[in-house]
């Protein structure tokens, strides 16, 4: 069949594309029960039979391939030739109605569906399956197979791919581990085959091959000038979305990218040796999403999805229920995020030992981890940036409710040179670990724990603590919480969950459910609620959608404010510049001075701004406040974010904020003033802790106007209880964010009153 291609040729390799392509697009339809391969092909009445038809054919841009629904094929492989090109891809898909056309590859064939060396290309609505028959001998019947194989080895990018609406299911891959125990080998189960050789079968499998490189030039921890160049370039993908499809009993993995010659192993080399290696060279823009993996009923049936050698790519909303070894593992990628992910009920199985939703393994750089919900595996999360001769690797993982998890909520097993940043999950454990330490040699990695809610079931719940482990600002609550020596500002108790014991109906057994998730938000009562700190770059909402104040709450979900608010400011709506008088009810006082609206934080969460430097005003100074026409009775809260960050020294007061009576007289003050926050109680000014510049506080006022006094609490801790007011006040009838007493400048966010 040679004779009817056209070989676009290239310094290493060809790239199938159609000589008729100037005849425009064509349709070709294909039915095992009513073709014949003498036929055209291009109408429904005139269709052919058999896949070798299909795969003897070039196609060109824009044509498209359709199979009758119903109908199936055994022990053939679907690769028809040819490329698509920008807006004009190929296409195979079903025509008419009933189940999805079957390609069955039986184990007779090594890809059930294929493409070697093309692009632009979509496939959909077909039903994929490659099953060796079951022998007496376990796992003897498992061999090198796969369901769809899209791979390359010409050196070049190959681009846009659409896999959408697959079924692909039993695919009897074998397993072939990097390294391990071989005493453990088994028919189909084998050890130590090296990065190269291992792990290439699957359900849906991309692979190309790598750079190839002067084997004398050894991995280095850093690439110096001048850089080692490849002897012959990559095959990369760019483009490639897999969604809205089945992958089931699958192994080695569902869904699997991988770079790899396949060859016997020789010159052997890490896919990644260090962050700037001139030989990574990753497939770029991969989206996964809406997909359903499972490996229920297969023994052998291990990784969810194994994603190595990608970059600037997406893994989200997919559920991926009851694999082996790791739900949805990392390796050798960089500025990945998997996001929205439900994973549960992962276990060992096919000679592996581990068993965790999510693994951001070795040589991972970029990875965030965020949204998603691990529930019921054997381990949550792990940190493995595990292969001694790699000292490298950093993961973010935050806002993920991680749940009921037999032997550990987190286990970290990443070596020196690495590191996890891990802040705003919420851990529900039920296991003997919370943080598990790996027991042996790959230890020493960085990880550092904020604004997590660490509760366990399991009395006194081991936690990893050594001079690479941070934690600062943690919630512990539970049976028996352990915390942590080197943990700097721990708060014990209950941190209320609103109802994670809710019932909740999967209406779709292959979508993800993350509303489970939901009944780990705290009450507004909890103590987690305002207690965390601020995080740089934090991504600016929640596990349930809601924006993360500059002051967060603990854990991976805020709490839901009373409904009952009298005022609320976030002043993220206002144009960024002056604040005028009169804007919801504010008044401003700026003479000679500024009062702003300011991009701080970021241009999606704004503040005001009150920058005092002169000392004009009068009494009122810098001043932006509001007055309550009716004045406030009852109990009364008022809260805001307030920070300094002006640099100034000493003799300066910024009253954040002051609250007054009806006659003008101060009521209850809070000032940063000198490095310090004080506070009135009566007619006594207290210091109550030092501030740090830069730093956003939360400050939430608790007004008694029957028994006047007030509570004070900052960042969620009440510091000051019951303190009497400065004057009588049967209400409240104005509040203020000043500065009269010194030059400075503060920032104002989130102002609540109820």
């Amino acid at each position: 069949m040679l004779g009817s291609l056209t070989l676009l040729s290239t310094a290493v390799g060809t790239v199938l594309t159609s000589p008729a392509a100037a005849e425009g697009p064509k349709t070709y339809y294909v039915s095992a029960s009513g073709g014949n391969d003498a036929n055209t092909g291009e109408s429904e009445a005139s269709p052919w039979q058999s896949l070798d038809k299909v795969t003897e054919k070039t196609f060109g841009p824009g044509d498209r391939i359709l199979l009758k629904a119903g109908d199936s094929w055994t022990g053939q492989t679907l690769w028809p030739k040819g490329s698509g090109e920008p807006g004009a891809p190929i296409r195979i898909d079903r025509y008419g109605t009933g189940v999805k056309p079957r390609v069955q590859g039986a184990g007779t064939v090594p890809d059930a569906v294929k493409l070697w060396n093309q692009q632009y290309w979509e496939i959909r609505n077909l039903d994929v399956s490659n099953k060796r028959p079951a022998t007496t001998s376990d796992g003897a019947h498992l061999a090198d197979v796969r369901g769809v194989h899209v791979g390359g080895d010409n050196g070049t990018t190959l681009r846009h791919f659409v896999i959408d609406d697959l079924d692909v299911h039993d695919v009897t891959g074998e397993l072939k581990w990097i390294w391990g125990d071989s005493t453990k080998k088994k028919p189909g189960i084998t050890f130590n085959n090296g990065w190269d050789r291992s792990k290439n079968t699957g359900g849906i499998v991309f692979s190309s091959k790598p750079p190839t490189f002067d084997p004398a030039v050894p991995c280095q921890e850093t690439w110096e000038e001048p850089l080692p160049e490849p002897t012959e370039p990559a095959t990369v993908f760019d483009g490639v979305t897999i969604e809205n499809s089945s992958v089931q009993r699958t192994s080695f993995a569902g869904i699997v990218f991988k770079q790899s010659t396949g060859d016997t192993g020789e010159n052997p080399r890490l896919p990644r040796c260090a962050p700037n290696d001139p030989l990574f060279a990753p497939s770029t823009d991969v989206k996964i999403r809406d997909n359903y993996v499972t490996q229920d009923g297969s023994e052998f049936g291990t990784n969810g999805m194994y994603l190595t050698s990608i970059k600037d790519s997406t893994v989200e909303r997919n559920l991926v229920d009851r694999v082996g070894t790791s739900g949805i593992e990392l390796f050798a990628t960089d500025k990945v995020t998997v996001q929205y992910n439900e994973v549960t009920g992962t276990q060992v199985r096919g000679g592996g030992i581990d068993a965790n939703g999510i693994d951001t393994d070795i040589a991972t750089t970029g990875s965030v981890v965020q949204y998603n919900y691990l529930h019921h595996n054997v381990e949550g999360y792990l940190a493995c940036a595990c292969e001694l001769n790699t000292h490298f690797g950093d993961a973010v993982f935050r806002y993920n409710v991680v749940a009921n998890n037999s032997e550990a909520a987190i286990h970290l097993a990443n070596v020196s040179g690495s590191t996890t940043r891990v802040y705003n999950n919420t851990f529900y454990n039920t296991g003997p670990k919370m943080v598990r330490r790996e027991e042996h040699d790959r230890v020493g990695g960085a990880a550092h724990f904020s604004n997590n809610i660490f509760y366990t079931t399991w009395a006194g719940a081991t936690m990893a603590s050594d001079t690479k482990v941070t934690y600062d600002n943690n919630l512990y609550g539970g049976t028996n919480p352990v915390v942590p020596a080197v943990e700097a500002n721990e708060v014990e108790g209950d941190p209320l969950f609103v109802d994670h014991n809710a019932s909740v109906t999967r209406t779709d057994p292959h979508k993800p459910l993350l509303s489970p998730g939901l009944g780990w938000r705290p009450a507004a009562t909890s103590p987690a609620v305002h207690a965390g700190t601020a995080v740089p770059d934090n991504g600016g909402k929640d596990y349930g959608g809601a924006k993360v104040p500059v002051v967060p709450d603990m854990g991976a979900l805020q709490h839901t404010p009373p409904a009952a608010t009298h005022f609320r400011d976030d002043f993220d709506a206002r144009p960024t510049g002056p604040l005028a008088t009169e804007t919801n009810g504010w008044t401003v006082n700026a003479t000679g001075n500024a009062v702003d609206v300011a991009d701080t934080p970021g241009s999606g969460d704004k503040s005001a701004h009150i920058v005092r430097t002169q000392e004009t005003g009068g009494s009122l100074g810098t001043n932006l406040s509001r007055t309550f026409p009716t004045p406030l009775t009852g109990t009364v809260t008022i809260e805001a974010d307030v920070m300094r960050d002006d640099g100034a020294g000493e003799r300066n007061f910024l009253g954040l904020p002051y609250l007054y009576n009806s006659a003008g007289g101060q009521v209850v003050s809070v000032g940063f003033a000198d490095g310090k926050i004080v506070a009135y109680s009566g007619s006594e000014l207290k210091t109550i802790q030092p501030y740090v510049q830069g730093t956003w506080y939360h400050v939430k006022l608790v007004v008694d106007t029957a028994a006047q006094n007030v509570d004070l609490h900052l960042n969620g801790r009440r510091v000051l209880t019951d303190a009497p007011f400065r004057a009588p006040a049967p209400g409240i009838a104005r509040m203020a964010f000043y500065g009269n007493a010194g030059n400075g400048s503060a920032y104002v966010n989130n102002v609540v009153v109820r």
